[in-house]
């Protein structure tokens, strides 16, 4: 069984653009090989203050976008 994020190595590399907007938008996308698979993880560079605050109780440090 596959699901919406497995693509076949061969399709991912005919559509990559749309396994990295995926993998944005959506969270990670596995990618099968035919001895493995890859796991494609977009990790944002900062977190806006919408994000920050989203949460309840204090920042944590690792969060602070001023250390």
């Amino acid at each position: 069984m596959t699901r919406d994020s497995d693509w076949q190595r061969h399709e991912a590399e005919a559509r990559i653009q749309e396994v990295l907007d995926a993998a944005k938008a959506r969270g990670t996308q596995r990618l099968i090989d035919t001895d493995g698979s890859f796991d494609v993880t977009f990790v944002p560079g900062k977190k806006t203050l919408e994000e920050l605050f989203s949460r309840p109780g204090p920042i944590p440090d690792d969060d602070d976008p001023n250390p």
